[in-house]
């Protein structure tokens, strides 16, 4: 069962107790310690993740039809773009196939972030002739929709990051890029910090859990004792959030738990 989530004053002195408990004992410089995404499995999950959006995204083109109806439009099927307005295109040209999802909203302030995106598929161009053009899903992560948006390619992941340890990042774990509730190892979360607080792709997080207080628990004065219930490492970076993969998990981890860089204790 999920967790009863925490009071926006009590998930403060949780994140200040942590840098109490876990701060200063790990070191900015990058290691030698190397993240392995060579498995084929890794690098789709890492592909198609998404991000959080605050703001428009870029939309080269939506998808609009195909040779005959389809529910489910799947891989090396044929689809028809129509294309922005001064857009150009040219055959052979790679997209990104992106769907604009659901608001998420912060678990502890419970303001709005963003919305979720999900990327499903890339579609490479076969003509440009015309504002609808056609095109093949070069690969689907997962089932793709008449309506789905097409963005500029993103780049294929390394078969191997580096991995960081900074010092006293501290955050929150604010959706799960499938919604999952119980969430474990080879799952994507989003975590409400980004480069505008000195996160890059490769960071260490440790997670920890969210603890259950009652009303005269939350009056008392931390730190709190917290539980690591996982690792995980950044994949992907915007300026307010980021894309986590949970490396390890020592028990279910939830929406709302705390993170930390580093390797915590």
């Amino acid at each position: 069962m999920k967790r009863k989530k925490m009071t926006f004053t009590a998930g403060m002195v949780i994140f200040f107790g942590l840098l109490v408990i876990c701060g200063g004992s790990e070191s900015e410089a990058q290691t030698n310690q190397i993240m392995d995404l060579s498995n084929y499995k890794i690098q789709d999950l890492v592909r198609s993740s998404g991000i959080i959006a605050s703001k428009p995204l870029p939309v080269i083109a939506t998808i609009v039809g195909s040779p005959e109806p389809r529910e489910n439009i799947a891989e090396r099927a044929i689809v028809y773009l129509k294309l922005e307005p001064g857009t150009q295109v040219k055959p052979g040209d790679e997209f990104t196939i992106a769907r604009w999802g659901r608001e998420v909203m912060h678990p502890v302030t419970g303001k709005k972030i963003g919305n979720a995106v999900r990327v499903p598929g890339v579609v490479v161009i076969l003509d440009n002739q015309g504002e609808i053009v056609p095109a093949r899903v070069q690969k689907s992560f997962a089932p793709i929709l008449y309506g789905d948006l097409i963005l500029p390619p993103i780049p294929i992941p390394p078969t191997a990051m580096p991995l960081r340890f900074a010092e006293n990042i501290t955050g929150t774990i604010v959706a799960a890029a499938e919604q999952e509730e119980n969430i474990s190892e080879r799952v994507a979360v989003f975590i409400d910090r980004g480069t505008q607080d000195g996160v890059i792709k490769g960071d260490l997080f440790s997670i920890y859990e969210e603890p259950y207080l009652t009303k005269e628990g939350e009056k008392s004065k931390g730190p709190f004792p917290l539980f690591k219930v996982g690792e995980g490492v950044v994949i992907s970076v915007n300026t307010e959030t980021s894309t986590l993969l949970i490396t390890k998990s020592f028990q279910a981890i939830y929406v709302g738990d705390a993170i930390l860089s580093g390797r915590g204790r």
